[in-house]
């Protein structure tokens, strides 16, 4: 049941309304005298962020819904308080101090681009409560904030890996497209910095501003510069633009795209799947989880059934951080110190987008290991 509020606060408890209709759903925490578990969540569920932000928050809904299914938490009822800051960073911050400061709350969940969860990671020590964050960038894990924890691998990884795909395939010139935002820029600056370990010659590193619409200067600018190899860093509605753009301006040289611009929306907003045919990208494995096998299938199907849909890969990163979540709350006492203090101790939880390992030096909880390089075919990713 969505609550009506202002556009800034609208609040969602529960699961497509399966939290607050304890009467419909035939089993209540509260009627066994249990106070439900609640844990807070942020998401960019519209504006220019939900392109990415929606799927991962449907992702940890749906998974407490699964986990109320199988009982909750020792019998408690897992609420969900989603509130949506309409992609504003102060919104985002004003929402984590809201959730924060209700004593109830026992953790935080935010599926936020990384300049917004890196100004939550700001005053996360002031609150005391274990935030479980998505973004890109490594400065939300390492240094590491005592409560504040990162998933999915860091950016360096990602740069890491798409440098190493170009060089292993004898390429000798590449090209780089990056927003002035924070991540856009840790993103450029490491891209180059991996290229020039390699030897690779970077021929031209182009930047936009998100709220940018037009790309032909740039792309022009690619496209003369002739790489053999481009790295398109762009997101949300910029990565619609610029790959339609890219088409129409006929770049040939193989491209790989950033993993946060593969969504619904990017789809949609090109024409449809077959559209992408061809794009590279250095991907989590939860983009390809249906054929990795192992745990990470057997934890998709979970996410697919939960969902009632086949899942994209933030549905799986949402999912990812209500299942670190879950492992914490069971290895502690289930109070604000408890489970922060056995986020810490996470060593190699299986999850779709690799396993989890946080230390006190690191906060980064997934890392190279789930990642692979890809190549959109016939309507889906498939392992080069």
């Amino acid at each position: 049941m969505k609550l009506k509020m202002e556009p800034s606060r609208r609040v969602f408890l529960g699961t497509a309304g399966a939290f607050a209709a304890t009467a419909a759903g035939g089993w209540s925490a509260r009627a066994q005298g249990k106070e439900d578990f609640k844990i807070g969540a942020i998401a960019s569920l519209t504006g220019p962020a939900a392109a990415f932000s929606k799927d991962y928050a449907d992702g940890f809904t749906a998974y407490a819904k699964a986990w109320n299914a199988r009982g909750g938490y020792n019998g408690r009822k897992i609420a969900v308080e989603l509130l949506d800051d309409e992609t504003n960073p102060v919104n985002a911050v004003n929402a984590f101090r809201k959730l924060a400061s209700d004593a109830k709350t026992g953790a935080i969940w935010t599926a936020l681009g990384s300049q917004t969860a890196l100004g939550i990671k700001a005053i996360a020590s002031e609150f005391k409560v274990p935030v479980i964050s998505g973004g890109g960038v490594d400065e939300l894990g390492r240094p590491p904030d005592a409560w504040f924890f990162k998933v999915a691998p860091g950016a360096s990884d990602f740069m890491k890996g798409t440098v190493a795909y170009a060089k292993a395939k004898g390429y000798k010139t590449v090209a780089s497209l990056n927003a002035t935002d924070a991540f856009g820029q840790f993103e450029a600056r490491r891209f180059k910095e991996f290229a020039e370990e390699a030897g690779l010659k970077l021929v031209a590193a182009e930047t936009f501003a998100i709220t940018d619409t037009n790309f032909a200067a740039q792309l022009v600018k690619i496209r003369n510069a002739k790489p053999d190899f481009f790295y398109n860093g762009s997101t949300a509605n910029p990565a619609i633009l610029i790959f339609k753009q890219s088409k129409q301006l006929k770049l040939e040289m193989p491209m790989a795209v950033s993993l946060a611009s593969v969504t619904g929306a990017f789809f949609q907003g090109i024409g449809g799947r077959e559209q992408a045919e061809g794009i590279l990208g250095l991907i989590p494995t939860g983009a390809l989880a249906a054929d990795i096998g192992g745990d990470v299938t057997r934890i998709y199907k979970e996410c697919v059934d939960a969902l009632g849909k086949p899942a994209l890969l933030f549905h799986t990163l949402g999912w990812d951080t209500a299942l670190i979540t879950e492992h914490a709350m069971k290895a502690s006492d289930g109070t604000r110190q408890g489970v922060r203090d056995a986020l810490e101790k996470a060593k190699d939880v299986p999850a779709i987008n690799g396993p989890f390992t946080f230390t006190p030096t690191d906060h980064i909880g997934q890392d190279i290991r789930g990642l692979v390089m890809a190549q959109f075919k016939s309507g889906k990713w498939v392992k080069v």
